[in-house]
This record gives structure tokens, C-alpha cells and sequence, in this order.
């Protein structure tokens, strides 16, 4: 008898560390999305600043070429990421609207257009597209992370 019960013993034993290492395995998982999906808002974010400031660069300061060195490629590779990591609505809402505003500013920009009203409205679209999908990544990454 004394040997069933050291069996059921190890079984038990067995099954409790299997279990466990299954729900670390998915709390391992889900931290690893949170922190992929910090980076690539992080990034979108911070290709957003660099976009308004090298647009500022040329406008205030008559520099040249500066907005087309902006890094396009980084921007396309990061909003992809989000796209694939994140299914919240706001977030891919916010992040339409921050690539809408980025694309129209960036034609304005191109276009050579000299109407500072328009640019001016059209800068503030992008601002406030970038402050509304800060406070939407902000919102799911610590979802996502966890902390509440």
C-alpha cells in the first residue's frame, strides 16, 4: 500500500510541476507580446517627433533634405508589427489616423505649397493624431503588460 501512495505521491508531483511550468510558459509568452508591442508603439511614436522635427529643420531653419531622410522604412516595418501584434480597435484606429495625418502632411510638404495656414492645420492633425495614439498604445501596453 505504502508504494501506491508514494506512486500517486509522484504522479501528483509530477502533474503539479507540469502545470506550472505551462502557466509560466504563458505568462512568459504574454510578457514577451507586451514588450514587442512597447517597442514598435515606442518607435512609431518616436519616428512621428523625428518627422515633425526634421519638417521644422527645413521650415524654420532652410535646411535641405532633411524630411527625406526621414527613416520610411522603420515607420512602414513598425506600424506592420502593431498591425500583426494588436487587435484593439482604438489602437489601429488611432493608428490609421496617424498615418493619414502623417501621409497628408508629407504631400503638403512635397507639394511646396507656401499656404503656412494649411501647413499649420495639417502639422496639428498630425499632433494630435501622434498625442491620441500615445495615450491608445499607453492604454494597451499596460493591458498588455499586466499593470493596470
Amino acid at each position: 500500500m505504502s508504494a501506491w501512495i508514494t506512486l500517486a505521491a509522484a504522479v501528483v508531483g509530477a502533474t503539479i510541476a507540469l502545470v506550472g511550468q505551462q502557466v509560466t510558459r504563458r505568462s512568459e509568452a504574454r510578457r514577451r507580446g507586451g514588450e514587442l508591442l512597447l517597442e514598435q508603439c515606442a518607435l512609431v511614436v518616436a519616428l512621428a517627433h523625428d518627422y515633425t522635427n526634421r519638417l521644422w529643420e527645413e521650415k524654420e531653419l532652410g535646411l535641405v533634405g532633411r524630411v527625406d531622410g526621414w527613416d520610411l522604412q522603420a515607420d512602414r516595418l513598425a506600424v506592420a508589427r502593431l498591425r500583426i501584434l494588436s487587435a484593439d480597435n482604438r489602437l489601429r484606429q488611432a493608428l490609421e489616423e496617424l498615418e493619414d495625418a502623417g501621409e497628408e502632411l508629407g504631400k503638403y510638404w512635397r507639394g511646396g505649397s507656401s499656404d503656412s495656414g494649411e501647413f499649420d492645420a495639417r502639422k496639428l492633425r498630425f499632433k494630435t493624431a501622434r498625442a491620441a495614439f500615445e495615450a491608445a498604445s499607453a492604454s494597451v501596453v499596460k493591458h498588455s503588460l499586466g499593470s493596470h
